[in-house]
């Protein structure tokens, strides 16, 4: 913990992005800063399609999925840069990226899931509801892509 406030508190940019690091609490960091990003491209789509599906569970489900979509590949791409720069256990890069979907779509299914509870059951507006939903869903992916993606 003390290593990343070091980091923060120096605004150290390539210790808290760049250099390699074996420190759990630093990747998580960078990890949350690179879903931050993912989750702008996310909602950005979602909120578009929103706009123009207008109000209903169907447009909840495809406004959802057209941001999962963006983010995921925004998240794919930042990781493989700042986060999970180790071998990946698959050696093939498209295997990688179709496991690394894989893990992502169960992220969906539960970002989906979420959305239509919060919304149809909580009666939270659904622009707050995403923002719940994705921080829910940010410490599923990292958790379950660290443990069965990356060494």
């Amino acid at each position: 913990m003390s290593e990343l406030i070091n980091l923060i508190i120096k605004f150290d940019i390539r210790g808290l992005f760049i250099s390699p690091t074996d420190n759990g609490l630093i990747r998580f960091f960078r990890y949350a800063f690179v879903g931050g990003i993912a989750f702008v491209v996310d909602y950005l789509l979602f909120a578009i399609f929103s706009i123009i599906l207008g109000e209903g569970n169907i447009s909840i489900v495809l406004s959802t999925t057209a941001g999962f979509i963006g983010g995921l590949a925004t998240n794919f791409a930042l990781s493989k840069k700042f986060v999970f720069t180790e071998d990946a256990r698959v050696k093939n890069s498209i295997l990688e990226f179709l496991s690394y979907g894989i893990i992502g779509l169960v992220g969906y299914v539960i970002n989906v899931l979420l959305m239509l509870l919060f919304v149809n059951v909580f009666f939270i507006i659904k622009y707050l509801s995403k923002i719940i939903v994705a921080l829910i869903v940010l410490v599923y992916n990292y958790a379950a892509r660290k443990i069965l993606l990356y060494r």
